[in-house]
């Protein structure tokens, strides 16, 4: 492709403007912010700020018809489904945010557009591409800990950000907390693993943070159980009323057979424990074991990347593979049928909180 890389931008809100800058900032010799497009005014006339020489349009449709190579998507998690497949219908790759979909109908439905297409959808789950993240599937794979068993991760932070309209504090918009927050996490839990989950229990409420204030509120606290098979299962804690400056508002866990691996994010530090060998452990009692010497304590340390957006580490990288795959037509990493469990056992937890159910995936 001798010519720069015709980009379209399909919502021009915070997280729009951020893949704008991206590209300007860090790919700008290779492609160009050629179309924007916002339903919001205040929101496209921001976008026109930063790309004053693309066209604009208030109305997406009219963006696909433009001479665009791909285009990417910022919009609520409610309208993902039906501008991905339309872009793709308008021979486009597709880079949309997450979540993949607001319900498992549309998950698929897309999974099956982007399969039936020589373009392919890719879902914004960056941290795949965090040189921090990526670290991990590294060690997991390289077996240092041995076969995972048990996955875990807490996330104790403050209230979203306000969107336009408040429509992340509507479950019928955005899927619930779970599915707009914690996708990026459950996305991590099934690429560590590689497994699919089968069935998802959860539980949780609204219990202190009322923006809507009516039945469609979001929860702000929930406890979520992920089954994959006889052997490993999954565990999430979720509270969105932490207090500020709450330490280490998000940790990772994982336990094998032959070792734990945890994570200081805050330091950008990855823990590895090795499991005590079987001939090293005496018996005191029934009830009680102990080690004869203490473990190696392994620390790795991956160096942050400046230039992150938003706090979204491997926001840069995402865009270089996206350019690629515009290039070469390879299959991302990210592609929506590697990325949609990450989206569906959120979605099963919303269904086990409202029904009270184990939920199968």
């Amino acid at each position: 492709m001798g010519r720069k890389i015709k980009l379209g931008f399909i919502g021009t809100g915070m997280m729009g403007r951020n893949h704008i800058m991206a590209i300007q900032k860090h790919f700008s010799s290779e492609a160009e912010v050629s179309a924007i497009c916002d339903t919001n005014k205040e929101e496209l006339e921001k976008g026109k700020e930063l790309a004053p020489e693309a066209r604009s349009f208030s109305n997406w449709e009219d963006l696909l018809n433009e001479d665009l190579d791909g285009v990417i998507i910022s919009t609520p998690t409610y309208t993902h489904a039906e501008i991905s497949i339309a872009a793709l219908n308008a021979d486009k790759y597709v880079l949309s945010e997450k979540p993949v979909a607001i319900n498992r109908e549309e998950c698929w439905e897309m999974v099956k557009a982007s399969e039936k297409s020589n373009k392919s959808i890719m879902i914004g789950h960056e941290l795949r591409y965090s040189q921090y993240w990526a670290k991990i599937k590294e060690i997991v794979d390289s077996g240092l800990i041995g076969t995972p068993h048990l996955i875990w991760w807490k996330e104790f932070r403050g209230r979203f950000l306000p969107k336009i309209d408040n429509w992340i504090q509507d479950r019928r918009k955005s899927g619930g907390a779970l599915v707009d927050k914690n996708c990026h996490h459950f996305d991590l839990m099934n690429w560590y693993l590689n497994k699919k989950p089968t069935s998802v229990a959860a539980f949780g409420d609204t219990n202190v943070i009322r923006v809507i204030k009516n039945e469609n509120e979001v929860e702000d606290n929930a406890v979520v159980i992920v089954e994959y098979d006889k052997e490993t299962r999954g565990a999430l804690l979720l509270c969105m009323f932490a207090p500020i400056g709450f330490p280490e508002p998000l940790e990772f866990g994982i336990f094998g057979d032959k070792g734990f691996l945890g994570t200081i994010v805050s330091e950008n530090k990855i823990i590895v424990i090795p499991r005590e060998r079987e001939e090293d452990v005496e018996e005191v009692d029934r009830r009680f074991r102990y080690k004869k010497e203490a473990n190696d304590t392994i620390t790795y340390f991956v160096a942050p990347v400046k230039g992150d957006y938003g706090g979204h580490t491997g926001f840069i990288e995402e865009h270089r593979e996206f350019l690629e795959v515009i290039k070469t037509g390879k299959k991302p990493l990210t592609e929506v049928k590697e990325c949609v469990y990450g989206t569906l056992i959120p979605l099963c937890a919303e269904e086990s909180i409202e029904r009270k159910e184990v939920i199968k995936i």
